[in-house]
């Protein structure tokens, strides 16, 4: 359970909080409502040994779960597929079937080998280049879509096309970046755990340079579970 710190409440889990944002029905015409989810230590880092596992505890695994559920689709950088191990996002006893996986590649380098790409129950959408090849025989239900311009603005607006509303990132880094220079970013869910590392080479929720403008977010929620806070931010446009 979450305990309400602001705006004050009784505790509610995840899937009630959620509920209760009903974040689908924030999306444009043009493209879906798209929210981050990140962790991040008290010294500001997003990884413990090139992994966020062994970051957030239990809550935190609830919130990221609760986000899936409520999904239209997550969106995951090839990075971060490559790093964290996915499998089915979301079990069957959340929802029946698990929102698509979406992947942007201006490159199309994809990590098929990933575990993503396993799951037979876990429909993966991969943006490419217009030349990309068909995805390799895997076990997951893969639909490669060629866009003549492969940016992240693009695969956004075809995924609007498709009734998708809401839309979860986890990142990577890298991908945040991108979509916050774009302003194609409306939220972010942020993990704050009880951790310091000291480790100046590990990621931080953003990478790539500086943003050509200073992203400012105002403060939409303080949950607390155990140790943990966790915090909602909407941009502010």
């Amino acid at each position: 359970m979450f305990h309400r710190l602001d705006p004050a409440g009784e505790p509610r889990d995840g899937s009630t909080l959620l509920a209760e944002a009903d974040l689908g029905t924030l999306a444009s015409d043009a493209r879906p409502y798209t929210f981050f989810n990140f962790v991040s230590t008290v010294d500001g880092r997003a990884a413990l040994d090139g992994s966020t596992r062994p970051l957030g505890g239990d809550a935190d695994l609830e919130m990221l779960l609760s986000l899936r559920a409520t999904a239209d689709a997550v969106l995951i950088g090839p990075g971060t597929v490559r790093a964290e191990g996915y499998g089915r996002l979301v079990g069957p006893a959340r929802r029946p079937s698990s929102p698509p996986a979406v992947l942007i590649s201006r490159r199309f380098e994809i990590p098929w080998e990933a575990g993503l790409f396993a799951a037979a129950d876990q429909p993966v959408i991969v943006y490419g280049p217009a030349d990309a090849p068909d995805a390799p025989a895997v076990a997951a239900p893969v639909e490669v879509v060629r866009l003549d311009e492969c940016t992240p603005a693009a695969a956004l607006a075809d995924l609007r096309a498709r009734g998708i509303r809401a839309l979860l990132s986890e990142g990577g880094p890298t991908l945040f970046r991108a979509l916050l220079a774009d302003d194609l970013v409306d939220e972010l869910f942020l993990t704050l755990t009880p951790v310091i590392t000291g480790d100046g080479d590990e990621l931080s929720i953003v990478e790539g340079g500086r943003l050509p403008d200073v992203s400012r977010f105002a403060l939409r929620w303080v949950l607390r579970a155990d140790d943990e806070l966790f915090l909602r931010y909407a941009v502010v446009r």
